[in-house]
């Protein structure tokens, strides 16, 4: 009996031990951080932040680390060092314009409903808003919740409506100035916009140049786009990152430059969007066999001034979602609306699970803006739900 117990304890030890590391990912050619590099293996996922930094810890000792584009690390714990470096896949064939993107785009079309979840699922998921304001952060949301989707892609039989996300806040954590040194209140999106905004789009029709490469010994395509020189209200760039097994779409960046953007008005205030910017990465799931949004970043850049044009200032504000357990057997229960300014929603602060979280860390600006801004002697209003 005894050696029957110590067998069992023995074998209980091992399987729940953890392992766990922390280090930086760069890029090996210019040593610039890598940010929304996956580290996971078939238990456990996180990624890096934007200063290339993870925390990740599992049960199971293998680690890979990996984004598109740049060529797939399969390592251990124990091997994994302090600084990571990441090498950019080369790409196989020079590039040529495109003459037959239709067909391409149309083995795309026509995956659609074998790649994707055309239909209601369940997701839990972290968003991070961070706000700038001429370059210095004045504010810092994190929220963490559970999100039932009406659809992962908009198809011709599928048409927008409010009530395709239903989400249940689960944990929140939120600092920040409420107006600027102008008095102005910055206005974060809404949970529907934000959603909608992270859903993939085509920038393949009439009005773009197209050229295609491969890599991945011809296993991916790079589908790059720009807008034709008579289009020149915006200029738009970006790339398609395409399976060439199943063809599906696995990461999109799209850069939109709006070159005559007209002022709009509030009060004294006008204000206009300078530049867009949207990146996804699309991870296809062993259970389903379908490709969900693992992150995505949506970057906005909002230029400011008065009637008199006496100033310029600039606001940059960038969103940040990671989503799990895609199409998991959990409920989703409504508790926040989800047309409303994120940065006005209440929830309490749970201190025990933001020191736990390792899915996005904080950076190093992060850590000084939340230490600073919690200075009594601030002399601008602050809205937080952090307590010391």
């Amino acid at each position: 009996m005894k050696s029957s117990l110590f067998t069992f304890l023995l074998f209980s030890f091992f399987g729940y031990a953890q392992y766990s590391t922390s280090a930086i990912v760069l890029d090996s050619a210019d040593n610039t951080p890598l940010e929304f590099v996956g580290v996971y293996n078939s238990k456990d996922h996180t990624m890096t932040n934007a200063d290339g930094r993870f925390q990740f810890s599992s049960s199971l000792d293998s680690v890979t680390i990996y984004r598109v584009g740049y060529d797939k690390l399969n390592t251990t714990f124990q091997k994994v060092g302090d600084t990571i470096h990441l090498n950019k896949s080369i790409l196989e064939l020079n590039e040529v314009t495109v003459t037959n993107e239709k067909t391409l785009w149309q083995k795309v079309g026509d995956s659609v409903r074998s790649n994707y979840p055309i239909y209601p699922y369940n997701e839990k998921f972290l968003l991070r808003g961070v706000l700038r304001y001429n370059g210095e952060i004045t504010r810092i949301q994190d929220i963490q919740g559970k999100l039932k989707r009406r659809t992962l892609l908009y198809t011709k039989e599928i048409d927008p409506d409010k009530k395709d996300f239903k989400v249940e806040l689960t944990n929140m954590r939120k600092v920040g100035l409420v107006k600027d040194e102008k008095k102005v209140y910055f206005i974060f999106e809404t949970f529907y916009q934000l959603f909608m905004n992270f859903t993939p789009i085509n920038a393949t029709g009439d009005a773009f140049d197209l050229t295609e490469s491969t890599f991945e010994n011809g296993n991916k395509i790079n589908l790059s786009f720009h807008t034709k020189p008579e289009f020149d209200n915006e200029k738009v760039i970006g790339y398609y990152i395409i399976n060439n097994e199943d063809h599906a779409i696995e990461r999109i960046l799209i850069e939109i430059d709006f070159k005559n953007n007209p002022y709009k008005e509030d009060g004294k205030t006008r204000y206009r969007t300078v530049s867009v910017k949207k990146e996804m990465s699309l991870n296809k799931s062993l259970n389903t066999n379908k490709y969900y949004i693992s992150s995505a970043k949506y970057d906005v850049k909002v230029e400011l001034t008065d009637e008199q044009n006496s100033y310029t200032s600039y606001y940059d504000v960038s969103f940040i979602l990671t989503t799990s357990d895609n199409e998991g057997d959990f409920e989703v229960k409504k508790n926040v609306s989800t047309s409303k300014d994120l940065f006005k929603i209440n929830y309490p602060y749970d201190q025990s699970y933001w020191n736990a979280q390792n899915q996005l860390l904080l950076t190093d600006e992060m850590l000084d803006f939340i230490e600073k801004i919690q200075d009594p002697n601030n002399e601008f209003k602050i809205k937080s739900n952090i307590k010391n």
